[in-house]
C-alpha cells in the first residue's frame, strides 16, 4: 500500500470515528461544541441554572491533519465537581421587573405541565400538596391558619412588598386621640354625678319654692301639696310652688285651719299624670265640705334637678267690692282687690257694726288658677245699720219739711215767683208730709252702692203738700201748690264718723 492510500485510509479513519463523549463534569463546565446546533440559552438571572465554571477550558479546537500523521486524540480534563451553590442573582437594570421564582423564562423550554421544578416546592418523588392549595413561597414565612384558596399568578410585577409600618407619629397621634377620648368620657361621668348630688343637697323641703325632693314624681309632689294644705301647714305648701306670691296675706296657717273647719280637703286621689321634658301635667281629684273636685296641676322640674314644683297653685278672691268694709277673711283682715289663697273653704265678714256679707258669705276656692265667684255674695246694711238709715232719713225729712223758708233742703226748695207768675213771701211756707209718704218713710229700704260699698241708698220718697201766701194778677191770698217739689232719693255713708242725709 502506497503512502497516499494509507494517509487516506488514515483520514477516513480520522473522521468516522465517533466523538468521545466528554466526562461528566466537563460536560457542565464546558460550553457548547463547535459546531453543535445551539441550544436554547437560558435566560439572564433564571434560578437553578449554574454558570459556567471558573477557568473551565473550551472544546478542544480541531486539529489539521497532515499526510502520514495521525491527529492526537483530545482529552478532556478531569474536574472534580463542585458543590453546587446558589448564585447571587445579577444586577437587574433599574425599573426592570425581577422574574419570579418558578415560571420559564425566554428561551428555555418548557417542563410539562405539573413537572417544573420551583426552588422550595417538593419534587416528582414527594408527596404534592391538594390542588387549590396554596404553596408556600420561598423566602416568606407560611402563615398558620391561612385560607388556602386558589390564587392566580401574581403577573409580571412579580410578590407584592412587606405592608408599611405605621409610623411613629401616626402611632403617638393614636395614643394620644384614645386618651383624648378617654378623658372626655371621664369629664362627662363626672359632670352627670355632681349635678346629681348637688341635686339632692338643693332639696330643702322648708326652704320656700324649693319644690319637693329630689327624685319624688310630680304626683307626689301635687298629693304633699294638698295634704299640707288640708293640715293647715301653710309653709310646707308654699315651699312646693314654684314662684313667690304675690302677697301672703291670706296665705297663712290661720287661715288654712280656719278652712279647715269650714270645710276640710279629704278624699285625695292622683288620677292620672302626664310627663314630658321637664314639665308635668297632674290630675287629682278630693273633696271639700263634702263638695267632689276634680282639676289638674301644673309641675315643672326648671332646672332639670329632678326638683319639682307646682306652677302657680294659688287662686285669687276678687275684694273690690267690699272695699271700705274692712272686710275679713276667716277672720283675717283682708284689704286689696285680688289676693292669692291657696284651694280651701273662705268666709268673709266685716267688722262694722252697719255692714254685713249678706247672700253666700262662705265661698270654696275648689281648685287652683281659678278666682273665686261672688256673684252670690253682698255687702248689706244690717240690722242695726239699717235702722239708723231710716231714723236718719226720718230726722232730715222732719228737719226740712217744718221750714217756712222758701230754701228748706231735702229737695223741698221753692221759687219766689213760680212759672206762672204767682209770687211766693219768703218765711211764710207750709209744708207737710201726706199720709203715704209717712208710710214709705217708715218703711224705707236701704242697699249699698256697687262703686262705695259703705254708701246705703234709700228709694224715691215721695210727694209733700205746700201752701203759701201769694200775689197773683194784684190779687193776694193763700196758694196750695200742686206741682211742688218732692222728697226724692236719700243716701247716707253709713261707714262715716257723722253720717249726712244726701238727696238725689
Amino acid at each position: 500500500m502506497s503512502n497516499d492510500d494509507q494517509a487516506d485510509d488514515q483520514r477516513r479513519d480520522a473522521q468516522g470515528a465517533p466523538e468521545q463523549p466528554p466526562a461528566q463534569g466537563a460536560q457542565d463546565a464546558a460550553g457548547p461544541a463547535q459546531g453543535a446546533p445551539d441550544a436554547p440559552a437560558p435566560a439572564q438571572g433564571a434560578p437553578g441554572t449554574p454558570p459556567t465554571a471558573q477557568g473551565a477550558p473550551d472544546a478542544a479546537p480541531p486539529y489539521p491533519t497532515y499526510p502520514g500523521q495521525q491527529p492526537p486524540q483530545y482529552q478532556p480534563p478531569q474536574y472534580q465537581q463542585p458543590a453546587y451553590q446558589q448564585p447571587p442573582a445579577p444586577q437587574q437594570p433599574y425599573g426592570q421587573q425581577q422574574p419570579h421564582p418558578g415560571y420559564p423564562q425566554a428561551n428555555q423550554p418548557q417542563q410539562p405541565y405539573g413537572q417544573q421544578r420551583h426552588p422550595g416546592y417538593p419534587q416528582t418523588n414527594q408527596p404534592q400538596q391538594p390542588y387549590g392549595q396554596q404553596q408556600p413561597h420561598p423566602g416568606y414565612p407560611q402563615a398558620s391558619g391561612q385560607g388556602n384558596g386558589p390564587q392566580g399568578p401574581q403577573g409580571p410585577q412579580g410578590p407584592q412588598p412587606p405592608r408599611k409600618r405605621l409610623g411613629t407619629g401616626a402611632i403617638v397621634g393614636i395614643i394620644l386621640g384614645g386618651v383624648a377620648l378617654l378623658l372626655v368620657i371621664v369629664i362627662v361621668i363626672a359632670v352627670v354625678l355632681v349635678n346629681q348630688f348637688a341635686g339632692s343637697a338643693g332639696s330643702d323641703p322648708g326652704a320656700g319654692g324649693s319644690g319637693g325632693d329630689a327624685g319624688d314624681s310630680p304626683s307626689v309632689v301635687v298629693t304633699d301639696y294638698l295634704t299640707a294644705v288640708s293640715e293647715g301647714d301653710a309653709e310646707t305648701a308654699l315651699s312646693l310652688i314654684s314662684d313667690e306670691p304675690e302677697d301672703d296675706t291670706l296665705l297663712t296657717g290661720h287661715v288654712l285651719a280656719a278652712s279647715a273647719e269650714l270645710g276640710a280637703i279629704t278624699d285625695i286621689t292622683i288620677l292620672n299624670e302626664v310627663t314630658d321634658n321637664g314639665s308635668s301635667i297632674v290630675t287629682t281629684s278630693y273633696s271639700i265640705g263634702g263638695s267632689s273636685v276634680d282639676t289638674e296641676f301644673s309641675v315643672l322640674d326648671y332646672d332639670d334637678d329632678g326638683v319639682w314644683e307646682i306652677n302657680g297653685g294659688l287662686a285669687y278672691l276678687p275684694l273690690g267690692q267690699f272695699d271700705g268694709l274692712d272686710v275679713t277673711v276667716n277672720g283675717q283682715p283682708a284689704e286689696g282687690d285680688d289676693l292669692q289663697v291657696f284651694p280651701g273653704t273662705y268666709e268673709l265678714a266685716t267688722p262694722l257694726p252697719n255692714f254685713t256679707i249678706a247672700g253666700t258669705p262662705t265661698v270654696v276656692v275648689t281648685d287652683p288658677y281659678s278666682t273665686a265667684d261672688f256673684s252670690d255674695t253682698t255687702a248689706e246694711l244690717s240690722e242695726a245699720g239699717l235702722a239708723q238709715f231710716r231714723s236718719l232719713v226720718r230726722a232730715a225729712v222732719d228737719a226740712c219739711v217744718a221750714s217756712t223758708s222758701l230754701v228748706a233742703g231735702c229737695g223741698l226748695d221753692l221759687q219766689p215767683t213760680l212759672d206762672d207768675g204767682t209770687q211766693l213771701t219768703d218765711g211764710t211756707i207750709k209744708r207737710t208730709l201726706p199720709a203715704d209718704t209717712i208710710t214709705t218713710l217708715d218703711s224705707l229700704e236701704a242697699t249699698l252702692s256697687y262703686d262705695n260699698p259703705t254708701l246705703a241708698q234709700g228709694d224715691y220718697v215721695g210727694s209733700i203738700d205746700v201752701e203759701a201766701p201769694c200775689t197773683q194778677n194784684g190779687q193776694t191770698g193763700v196758694c196750695s201748690l200742686l206741682f211742688g217739689p218732692s222728697l226724692g232719693t236719700p243716701s247716707v255713708d253709713m261707714a262715716a264718723e257723722n253720717p249726712t242725709v244726701l238727696w238725689d
